[in-house]
């Protein structure tokens, strides 16, 4: 029998759902190009007037149809997940102000307001994160709530200096370069890199792993990862300096690559789903660098629809597997959890860009276009690389967890996770396979022609080919060497972030305590100052004099320090 949390969770899934289909048909409509802005004044000072904007169009409505949908998938999948969760009622709460802080960073061209839904996302997920409670959560929040704090001090330098021009709504600028310098655009860029995990933020993103499965499969497909990059689309006109593009599009690449290399070496089913987000966030970012913010959008929507459907499989897997999820010790589950097996190999084949699946549409077209265009060699190889990666590591994950030999204890039966957790899978089924053919025919106006030689249109089918051939003879492994723990640890930037350096900056201060403030700087400056007050009372034989000395002494110090 069903629990009363699990019915209200089945409640809101289904109020989400009606959400989504609402918002789906408004932006079918605001389509041709409408677009209204609601304005509330909350007040003025002087000449600056604080106001609170919604704007709405296709964009940011089809957007909120898409947070809804994944929403609803997710309360369906915890309302058997977390069923046994004593606190499920808390889980609930923070899940649906995670999704109401998204919603009004979507519809939002407000910093004020931005701001609002940028730290309740940032709160959300940090008390999301450490809800198991160990050692390893709290560490994983930790960083994920500093390296995301890192973004609030950009965006609230923003919004300081926006104050010059009357007004925080960024939809009413029109160039970058017209009110502000080229420092504070790059303090956006600065706040989505941290807020997308971008190179050198990357390190959260796979620890925020530590959160319950319904949690990750909401905050790597269309929330918490995604809001960097959607800040940037919404304020692409403003990203007019190709220098900073540039930037933007060597993040990327550098992102992708990384992010690759370390899921070819990672053992970890979910921290493998963690890094394939964190290549599609590379991706996207590359793909804003070519001034490509409709295609940006375009994948964004498409690779929430089929990773959040990965994220929801393997969870329904690792509970099928009696909480295993060490590739090494899983296989053989190909006969007992079919469905799942088909779920998982859908949304690969969709990461993968397998032809005629929904992350074929928006990827393949984005590829062509990259080789249309005047980019480096360097990056060129940098992108196929990645590419080929991609499948590499899907293909390895499919294998290790379905048809290699398994290695579970045999008194262990393995079954199919529970119907509401195939429930919340299967509704994101249908967009993943045909979602992108319907965005790409009925929303997305790209009217750009695309002339390639016949070898570089069909240079994206080789790599994927080839990368299927080379996933069979990496089964034995690579050998471990400097090199392949420098890939694998994700350019040992997880340790930039760990408790080993953070003791030995704690250890560096320590030590600078020591040597500065408690040695001979202590000595001289506050004890001479000290002696002074004293011979200069003594000297004035009124203590009315020498109280005026020692204060005057004392905010004279204060006004140089």
């Amino acid at each position: 029998m069903m629990k009363f949390n699990s019915f209200a969770s089945v409640f809101l899934a289904a109020g989400l759902m009606v959400v989504s289909v609402t918002f789906l048909f408004l932006s079918m409509v605001f389509l041709a190009g409408s677009e209204m802005i609601f304005e509330w004044q909350a007040s003025t000072v002087n000449s600056f007037k604080i106001n609170f904007l919604v704007v709405v169009d296709w964009v940011s409505l089809f957007f909120v149809s898409v947070v809804s949908l994944i929403s609803a998938s997710v309360l369906f999948y915890s309302s058997a997940y977390m069923m046994a969760d004593v606190f499920y009622s808390r889980f609930i709460f923070l899940v649906m102000s995670f999704v109401c802080s998204m919603w009004i960073l979507i519809l939002s061209p407000n910093f004020i307001s931005i701001l609002l839904g940028w730290d309740g996302l940032g709160v959300t997920s940090y008390l999301l994160v450490i809800y198991f409670q160990s050692e390893k959560s709290f560490s994983a929040g930790l960083i994920t709530a500093l390296t995301n704090r890192l973004g609030d001090a950009g965006l609230l330098c923003l919004i300081g200096a926006t104050v010059q021009t009357g007004s925080w709504s960024f939809i009413f600028y029109n160039t970058w370069s017209d009110w502000l310098s080229e420092y504070y655009l790059l303090a956006l860029v600065g706040v989505a890199m941290t807020k997308s995990a971008q190179v050198p933020f990357s390190a959260w993103l796979p620890a925020a792993m530590a959160a319950p499965t319904p949690v990750s499969s909401l905050v790597h497909s269309s929330t918490l990862v995604t809001a960097g990059v959607y800040l940037l689309i919404r304020m692409n006109y403003l990203l007019a300096t190709q220098k900073f593009l540039w930037g933007l599009m060597l993040l990327g690449t550098l992102t992708m690559f990384m992010a690759g290399g370390a899921a070819m070496g990672e053992v970890d089913m979910k921290k493998i789903i963690a890094l394939s987000t964190l290549s599609q966030l590379g991706f996207m970012f590359m793909t804003l660098g070519m001034g490509l913010p409709l295609l940006s959008f375009f994948h964004l929507v498409a690779h929430a629809y089929f990773k959040a459907m990965l994220f929801m499989c393997a969870g329904g897997i690792i509970h099928s597997m009696k909480d295993f999820q060490d590739l090494r010790v899983m296989g053989g589950s190909l006969s007992a959890i079919p469905t799942a097996f088909s779920i998982f190999s859908v949304a690969n084949l969709s990461l993968c860009g397998m032809p005629f699946m929904t992350g074929f549409y928006s990827k393949d077209l984005i590829l062509e276009l990259v080789m249309m265009s005047e980019v480096s060699i360097f990056v060129m190889i940098l992108i196929g690389l990645a590419t080929m990666l991609t499948v590499l590591y899907s293909i390895r994950a499919t294998g290790l967890v379905f048809f290699s030999s398994g290695k579970i204890e045999s008194c262990f039966s393995l079954k199919e996770a529970g119907n509401m957790m195939i429930l919340g899978a299967l509704i994101l089924l249908i967009p993943s396979i045909i979602g992108g053919m319907l965005i790409s025919w009925s929303t997305l106006s790209f009217s750009k022609l695309i002339f390639l030689p016949l070898w570089f249109k069909l240079s994206i089918l080789i790599i994927i080919f080839i990368s299927v051939a080379l996933s069979f003879f990496l089964k034995g492994g690579l050998k471990k060497n400097f090199l392949f723990s420098f890939v694998e640890f994700m350019w040992f930037l997880p340790f930039m972030f760990s408790t080993t350096f953070s003791q030995k900056a704690l250890i560096l201060g320590k030590t600078s305590f020591l040597l500065a403030e408690s040695g001979w700087s202590f000595t001289i400056m506050p004890m001479s100052f000290y002696g002074l007050s004293i011979r200069s009372s003594n000297f004035s034989g009124s203590s009315f004099l020498g109280n005026f000395l020692n204060s005057f002494i004392f905010f004279f110090f204060i006004f140089f320090i």
